[in-house]
């Protein structure tokens, strides 16, 4: 996705959130949101959004030295995630596919960068709206596709979020999956640490895309994961980042998530606040 005129003012909003998070000092803030401001004007309106949040986190690091602004709220909401996670994995347990693709969903109601705030009563009411309101795309041909695929890479998304993937990872083949976090702290987004605080990397192979960006703008990534990148035959892209990033016409690509943004709902011509599985194609 390009750059909206509605970003900005986004962009500002969440520098002023990362800075209020890293530091007390309003000077400080202020000086974080003046460079990133700064940056804006320059910018080129082809960059994708997330982008923005690389510069956030480098600048709110060289400005107040914490490198993850967001480390207390990201500890908190995995720890959230792990004590709704038995009761909802032994749902899964007993019910079908369906099921566990609308609760993994849910998980991305957790997102501090769509959000100032999301709160714990939101994901529990993320939950309940999940599993009874509709569903924009096919989980019939989303669960076709993941049965016939032999290398399935899965991007990751938030912390909190990556406990939700475990319900529908028990659905699928663990032989067949790579999972990929983020390859540093931005926004809220899960690192390999914590996919190893919530026994991600029990389950599945487990790597990073070597790039602190909220989403995954491939000519920033590792070679090692550009490589599973291209070997995978099916890529499983939880959340709006990934969508923002990613090239939408790829036909390998099922992307899943809540429709939090005005901007990213229209582009994936859906509404505000819907649960989406969209394929990659023309």
């Amino acid at each position: 996705m390009k750059l909206k005129n509605e970003c900005l003012v986004c962009i500002v909003r969440g520098s002023l959130d990362a800075a209020k998070l890293a530091t007390g000092d309003t000077g400080l803030q202020q000086q974080v949101v003046r460079r990133v401001m700064a940056e804006l004007a320059g910018i080129d309106p082809e960059t994708p959004p997330p982008l923005m949040a690389r510069f956030i986190h480098q600048t709110v690091e060289e400005l107040t030295g914490v490198k993850d602004p967001f480390k207390a709220v990201k500890d908190e909401y995995n720890d959230f995630a792990l004590s709704l996670y038995p009761d909802l994995a032994e749902q899964v347990r007993h019910s079908d596919f369906q099921t566990a693709v609308r609760l993994t969903i849910a998980g991305n109601i957790i997102d501090f960068g769509a959000h100032h705030t999301v709160g714990r009563q939101a994901v529990l009411e993320s939950i309940d709206q999940s599993l009874v309101m509709p569903v924009q795309g096919d989980i019939g041909r989303f669960q076709r596709a993941c049965e016939r695929a032999d290398k399935i890479l899965w991007l990751a998304d938030n912390t909190g979020e990556i406990v939700f993937d475990k319900l529908l990872l028990s659905k699928l083949e663990p032989e067949k999956i790579t999972y990929a976090v983020r390859g540093g702290p931005t926004q809220n987004d899960a690192t390999m640490a914590d996919a190893e605080y919530i026994g991600m990397t029990k389950l599945v192979k487990t790597i990073d895309t070597g790039a602190a960006i909220p989403g995954v703008i491939l000519e920033y990534c590792s070679d090692t994961f550009r490589r599973a990148y291209d070997d995978a035959d099916l890529i499983i892209a939880k959340g709006q980042g990934n969508y923002e990033t990613l090239d939408v016409t790829d036909p390998r690509i099922f992307f899943l998530f809540k429709a939090k943004c005005p901007m990213v709902a229209e582009h994936a011509g859906v509404a505000l606040h819907d649960i989406v599985i969209k394929r990659g194609g023309r």
